[in-house]
This record gives structure tokens, C-alpha cells and sequence, in this order.
């Protein structure tokens, strides 16, 4: 049986993880000159990385979403797990916004200060 409690706080833990890699990443790219390299018209590999781990991090957080949309047949419920169950969704969904909101930038935002 899983714990409500470590539903309720996993997806905005993957959104820290996401968060503190991709801008590691940001950043040692930029101290590599990975922006500099031209793979495309409108992009660089250090782009093309950023982009690939926040569909990687979006993508994380929809699994861990669905995953506690799932009915639960077997297990029995109390009244107190059946609301923390619920709160999980919520803070859940809160991530997915969050997820998205603050990594859509490495799409249009300049990568490193020259």
C-alpha cells in the first residue's frame, strides 16, 4: 500500500529534480559554449537538450497524475486517506501547471549572457 502522504508530495518533487537539473544543465552548457553550435535555423544543442528534459519533466508529472487518477478496487479506504488521496490530485495538477509554467522559457528565453 502505497502512503497518500508521498502521493500528495511526489509530483512537486519531480518538478525540484526537474528543476535543479535542467538549470545545472543550463548552465554548464553555457560554461561549454553548447549554445554557440547551429543544429537547425532556430535552435542549438543546448536548446534542444533544455527542451527534450522539460517534455521529459512535463511528462513525469501527467504519469504521476494519472497514476493516482487510477481507481483503487482492492485496497480498503478510511475517510482521512480518501482526503489526502484527493489533496494529491490537487497539488498534483498544481505541478503540472507549475511544470509547465516555469520551463516553457528554454524555448524562447536567451540561453547565456554574452
Amino acid at each position: 500500500m502505497r502512503h497518500p502522504l508521498l502521493l500528495a508530495i511526489s509530483a512537486f518533487v519531480v518538478w525540484s529534480g526537474a528543476f535543479l537539473t535542467i538549470y545545472a544543465v543550463q548552465a554548464t552548457g553555457c560554461s561549454l559554449d553548447w549554445q554557440s553550435g547551429n543544429l537547425e535555423a532556430w535552435t542549438s544543442p543546448l536548446r534542444l537538450l533544455l527542451i527534450t528534459m522539460m517534455i521529459a519533466s512535463v511528462a513525469a508529472v501527467v504519469v504521476i497524475l494519472l497514476r493516482q487518477l487510477r481507481p483503487r478496487l482492492k485496497e480498503p479506504v478510511s475517510e482521512t486517506s480518501s482526503f489526502i488521496n484527493g489533496v494529491a490530485i490537487y497539488v498534483s495538477i498544481a505541478a503540472l501547471f507549475s511544470t509547465a509554467f516555469c520551463f516553457t522559457g528554454v524555448v524562447w528565453l536567451t540561453l547565456c549572457s554574452a
